[in-house]
């Protein structure tokens, strides 16, 4: 009887520890996902930062990549052209993709910059047209701009919003 009481206690006893570490690995597993994807947003933010501060230009630019400590991830942008729906205010929307080459982690975010040439055009009307009312008034100039963004693993997506420049 003891013999069969201390087998009974030992199925038991590996039954919780095996249950205990599975749910230690899963844990750690979505630790490390979420640790990526806060990583990949953050690295897309940055490369969005530098279109809009114009340190990097608004153009499709193939997949290049990040300096150490992130040499395993990649950014890509990609630009199209938006019809306006207000004459004058041509809009690109420019889409920044960043991946992660080892596991294939893939994280995008959109956002909408107007057109350089259609902002300088803009901003000479907006001068020009306080200049004509005396100098009492100025002119009202403004871009707006939206974005999204989403992450992928294996059909599974994430979405925030981005604001306008």
């Amino acid at each position: 009887m003891a013999l069969l009481e201390v087998v009974l206690a030992l199925a038991v006893f590996f039954g919780v520890a095996v249950t205990i570490l599975g749910g230690l690995s899963v844990c750690m597993r979505s630790a490390t996902q979420v640790r990526e994807e806060a990583q990949a947003a953050d690295l897309a933010v940055t490369v969005l930062s530098e279109v809009q501060m114009g340190m990097l230009e608004a153009v499709d630019a193939g997949p290049t990549p990040f300096e150490d400590p992130f040499a395993d991830w990649t950014w890509q942008t990609v630009a199209v052209p938006v019809e306006a729906t207000v004459p004058g205010m041509e809009m690109t929307q420019i889409q920044i993709i960043v991946k992660n080459t080892i596991d294939g982690y893939m994280y995008r975010i959109y956002e909408l910059l107007p057109i350089e040439e259609d902002l300088t055009t803009a901003q000479a009307s907006d001068t020009a047209d306080s200049s004509m009312e005396g100098g009492t008034g100025g002119g009202t100039g403004g871009t707006a701009g939206g974005g999204t963004s989403s992450g992928d693993r294996s059909g599974r997506g994430a979405g925030g919003a981005g604001g306008g420049p």
